[in-house]
């Protein structure tokens, strides 16, 4: 098995785009997600988000590689729901460069100690992989397209198709206003919205009023969010239907 054609997304950098991959036919395009589409001759197709290994550090900084890998994730999701199979996508999280523990718990990259914790680094490493997105580690750039090949090379049976212990949820623009809220956050979203019927208009009409008690949602909470909207005690949110 190998690659029979790459889409490699314009945002990366000259190196990346003159990579020739065994001479198999390559384009440049704007990615919605992931730096590389990679089709195989098996028909699936490797999507793989790069990182070098400070990269990587920054990105979780951001929390934008778990977005970038909760993307990846979905589109395998989305591919067994739209052709019924359990193997057309595959995400890959490729990391160049090593990383390792210092004496004092910090992390080491090749520029040296840095200010995070080896454990919290594992734990989001983890978490990437929990929700679909598998990481692969490659000793530096030069090693970059030869590690896809690899990849694309690899046998895929029938037994390894698991779905991830923990699919992604991408937020909405309601959720993630929601999740904003003091006290709410991610953890607390799917209570709100459920006791409101999956409207967030009515979640926040709710989470505002001192006379409504959430279970599971402490009064404190309603406080913090009732001060953060600088509602004064006589006022209410309501919705109105003109």
């Amino acid at each position: 098995m190998g690659i029979t054609a790459v889409v490699i997304d314009s945002r990366e950098p000259e190196w990346v785009q003159n990579l020739k991959f065994g001479g198999v036919p390559t384009t440049v395009a704007a990615l919605d997600f992931g730096d590389l589409h990679v089709l195989c001759d098996d028909d699936t197709t490797l999507i793989i988000e790069r990182k070098t290994a400070d990269d990587f550090l920054n990105s979780l900084k951001s929390d934008r590689l778990m977005m970038q890998s909760a993307k990846c994730a979905t589109a395998r999701l989305e591919a067994q729901l739209a052709f019924n199979t359990m193997d057309s996508v595959w995400p890959y999280l490729v990391i160049s460069g090593a990383f390792y523990p210092g004496s004092t718990g910090k992390v080491i990259t090749q520029r040296g100690v840095t200010g995070w914790n080896w454990n919290s680094v594992m734990g989001a490493l983890l978490s990437i992989q929990e929700m679909g997105t598998a990481v692969v580690f490659t000793a530096d750039n030069d090693s970059y397209e030869k590690t896809v090949m690899l990849l694309a090379a690899r046998k895929r049976k029938p037994e390894t198709q698991i779905l991830p212990p923990k699919p992604p949820n991408i937020l909405g623009p309601a959720h993630q206003i929601i999740a904003s809220l003091p006290g709410i956050g991610v953890e607390r979203l799917k209570t709100v919205m459920d006791y409101a019927g999956g409207q967030a208009g009515w979640a926040l009409v709710g989470l505002t009023d001192p006379d409504q008690e959430y279970k599971g949602i402490p009064l404190s909470v309603n406080r913090r969010i009732r001060a953060a909207m600088r509602l004064k005690d006589d006022e209410r949110l309501v919705i109105v239907n003109q």
